[in-house]
């Protein structure tokens, strides 16, 4: 019979009172004390035993798509996302700690007094692993839900919610986001309290659902919101800017952190107000750029990294030419060098030949995964206006996958970090070292540069559907700049 997880939380003492005297954050990890810490606690290796290269061969293909199980993070900007989430949700329940008189006049509805905790805002390509990215940053802060009992001597029966984590719907508007949210909720709690408190018509300014939001968040001590694919804003129009002003109220009157992660879309989206973008980049813009070229420092780690996760029986030695097919069939999009490089292992495999090399990762993306060219040319063009289309030209090409790139990201890397985290006795335990993954030798990986890449200007012009049909048609990238008429 299995055993049910343990939801209880094991306070620490840290030597301060405000921290200590605090059920809300005394059982969680402050942060990563070094880069090194930080690389630790988000990686993610999946499992792996060399011996299995000498199972059968059907046992071999299930066993490659483990891959989607691989997170590096490689940039130092993913070791800044946690260093800066970890704070804001920190800084967020330090003015709400429920055994201090201030504490439980917040729960009870007065006004947030205190200053506001950052609004964060994490962009890339899609591919670059930024759902990834969140769910391995909720997992070291120790998982989803906390069941209190008592705080020292005193009772505390409370249950603490750590996140509420949605994707922004894609006709969206402030009572369906804050329906996602109370869904989120009853889910998680195993209750159905919250699902239709957000069908009543809004009040001018959305004060009615801040209310409600106030009485969900105060009730379950919600550490952050959450929100993923944030450019879907952009699909409404004018009605955007009022939910970006809903967000921010949320934050202001509820101090409540919020982490929104987007393409950059997104981040174009958030700039058309200056308000908007003044708050939403206060905590830290994070943009986690695709490497420039085959020689940047992050993208050879990353290729020597995950190339010891061959399951063919003659596995190769990196080498500077693998590293750079690498590249030329990726560039730089995470996503695609794991879905290339599963694909060409299945080849191996296949053929007989139990090896993948330079010429056959070129070969499978050539001959199998035709889908993804024209998104791969707009990128190697350099154009800014084709770069641009890269988003609306990209699609998902995992051998056999049966959900969207998105979908698979952030379902499979949610459900296996919520495993992982109830496995944790604390927060604290997650963020030793020692606990941690290792990924790959650490002392043979070259020193660190930040890859610069060059954004692509603002521009207004839009492609029509014979377009974005005769782009994915194409065969190369003077194709591509022919349909724009270059």
């Amino acid at each position: 019979m299995q055993r049910a997880p343990d939801l209880s939380p094991k306070y620490l003492k840290r030597g301060d009172n405000e921290i200590d005297g605090n059920p809300l954050i005394a059982h969680l990890p402050l942060g990563p004390e070094s880069d090194e810490e930080a690389f630790l606690a988000l990686a993610k290796k999946p499992q792996f035993d060399a011996a299995e290269r000498r199972l059968p061969r059907a046992h071999r293909r299930l066993l490659i798509k483990r891959l989607r199980r691989f997170f590096l993070p490689f940039l130092r900007e993913h070791r800044r996302a946690l260093e800066v989430v970890s704070a804001s949700v920190i800084d967020g329940y330090l003015p709400r700690n429920p055994m201090t008189p201030a504490g439980q006049r917040m729960l009870n509805g007065c006004s947030y007094d205190a200053t506001p905790p950052a609004i964060v805002l994490i962009t890339g390509c899609s591919g670059m692993g930024k759902s990834t990215l969140a769910t391995m940053i909720f997992s070291y802060l120790g998982g989803p839900v906390w069941r209190h009992t008592k705080f020292g001597r005193k009772p505390f029966p409370e249950a603490q919610l750590l996140f509420l984590r949605r994707n922004t719907p894609e006709r969206c508007t402030v009572p369906r986001l804050c329906e996602t949210f109370g869904a989120y909720t009853d889910a998680a709690l195993g209750v159905n309290l919250y699902s239709g408190i957000f069908d009543k018509p809004m009040t001018r300014g959305g004060t009615n659902h801040i209310k409600e939001m106030r009485k969900l968040i105060a009730n379950h001590h919600i550490g952050a919101l959450v929100l993923d694919e944030l450019q879907n804003l952009s699909l409404i129009g004018v009605g955007a800017e009022s939910i970006l002003a809903f967000l921010v109220n949320l934050r202001d009157e509820i101090g409540v952190p919020i982490v929104a992660l987007g393409t950059p879309k997104a981040l174009k989206l958030v700039g058309k107000s200056a308000p908007a973008a003044r708050r939403f980049v206060e905590g830290g813009h994070i943009d986690l750029r695709r490497p420039t070229s085959a020689e940047c420092p992050e993208w050879i780690e990353l290729c020597t990294a995950v190339w010891e996760y061959q399951w063919v029986r003659e596995p190769a030695d990196i080498s500077p030419e693998i590293v750079t097919a690498f590249y030329e069939v990726s560039q730089g999009i995470v996503a695609i060098m794991l879905s290339v490089f599963a694909h060409a292992q299945l080849e191996a495999i296949e053929d007989g030949s139990e090896r993948v090399t330079a010429e056959l990762i070129q070969r499978v993306f050539r001959e199998q995964m035709s889908p993804l060219h024209a998104a791969i040319r707009a990128l190697q063009s350099g154009d800014p206006f084709l770069m641009d289309q890269f988003e609306g030209l990209y699609v998902n090409h995992w051998p056999d996958a049966e959900k969207g790139e998105g979908d698979v990201e952030q379902d499979e890397a949610e459900a296996e970090a919520e495993a992982d985290s109830r496995e944790q006795s604390s927060g604290a335990e997650a963020s030793d070292p020692k606990n941690a993954p290792d990924v790959g030798p650490r002392s043979s990986r070259p020193e660190r540069a930040r890859a610069v890449q060059s954004p692509a200007p603002s521009t207004q012009r839009v492609l029509a559907p014979d377009q974005i049909a005769e782009m994915v048609r194409a065969k190369s990238t003077a194709d591509l700049l022919k349909v724009l008429g270059h």
